[in-house]
């Protein structure tokens, strides 16, 4: 029932990364692929059911810790996956199979492959033909702080009479910490402008979209697209165009093709699944 490319070693079970089509009738090919989780220098396999496939690592321990470095393993892995040509759909981080007398890791997760075969041929077909990009999109720093200056007013002269009490030595703190208020509330409402226009832009062309949280105060949109892939030009030049028109005021970053982070997360209840 259950095949297994690898070698299942004694530990305390197996961590899982992503499901991908491909069974013991096409072995999923695991040399040199991203280091697994742990840095440990385990090998990556599979364990399969049919034609799918969870693709694994051992693993010593049942909970590992959210840390940058396990959350790039987990992704740098699914990403390889993807560099060989096949649709990975990303497992939720930490998800461990853990062994047991009565059921070896490798057996409890083919048993939720056979389980769930009929939902995960579901969503690998739903998502065979879209794949995700992302797009994040900055400020020009001097251009923006500008506009605000040129558009608010009281925020202008605010400035100035912080600027010129601070040449004599005698700006205070409380006026200087009202002007940094007042310019991050324009900020934040210049953000939301700008990311509703250059969303009305891409949206049309794409299937899905996600906004994730900004993280710099320049950054003006963290989106995640899906794109089905006869509207992959499409959606590559309708970022082209935002480039194009605005160029001056933003710049962009735009990374793709990806595994659908964001649209997808297999969630696995090893006590429910039982």
């Amino acid at each position: 029932m259950t095949g297994v490319e690898g070698r299942d070693k004694e530990g305390c079970g197996l961590y899982l990364y992503c499901l991908v089509r491909g069974g013991r009738d096409a072995p999923f090919s695991c040399e040199d692929l991203s280091e697994a989780i742990g840095g440990n220098g385990d090998k990556v396999f599979a364990v399969s059911f049919l034609d799918l496939s969870f693709v694994v690592s051992n693993s010593s321990k049942p909970y590992h810790d959210p840390i940058r470095a396990n959350l790039m393993a987990h992704q740098k892995v699914i990403e390889a996956v993807m560099e060989r040509g096949m649709k990975p759909l990303p497992v939720r981080f930490g998800t461990v199979a853990r062994h047991r007398a009565s059921a070896p890791a490798a057996d409890r997760i083919g048993e939720v492959l056979r389980r769930r075969y009929g939902e995960f041929e579901g969503l690998l077909g739903d998502m065979e033909n879209k794949t995700e990009v992302g797009l994040k999109a900055f400020w020009r720093k001097e251009r923006v702080f500008d506009e605000i200056v040129a558009e608010y007013p009281d925020i202008r002269r605010l400035r100035d009479r912080t600027a010129s009490a601070a040449s004599q030595g005698l700006a205070g703190r409380d006026e200087r910490l009202r002007l940094g208020t007042m310019v991050s509330r324009a900020l934040e409402t210049k953000r939301e402008q700008d990311a509703r226009r250059l969303l009305s832009h891409l949206t049309p062309v794409a299937y899905d979209y996600k906004t994730n949280k900004v993280s710099t105060d320049m950054m003006i949109l963290n989106g995640a697209f899906l794109v089905c892939n006869e509207r992959t030009a499409a959606f590559d030049a309708a970022v082209q165009e935002a480039d194009e028109r605005f160029g001056e005021r933003m710049s962009f970053k735009y990374v793709g093709p990806l595994p659908p982070f964001n649209f997808i997360e297999i969630v696995v209840h090893w006590e429910e699944e039982e």
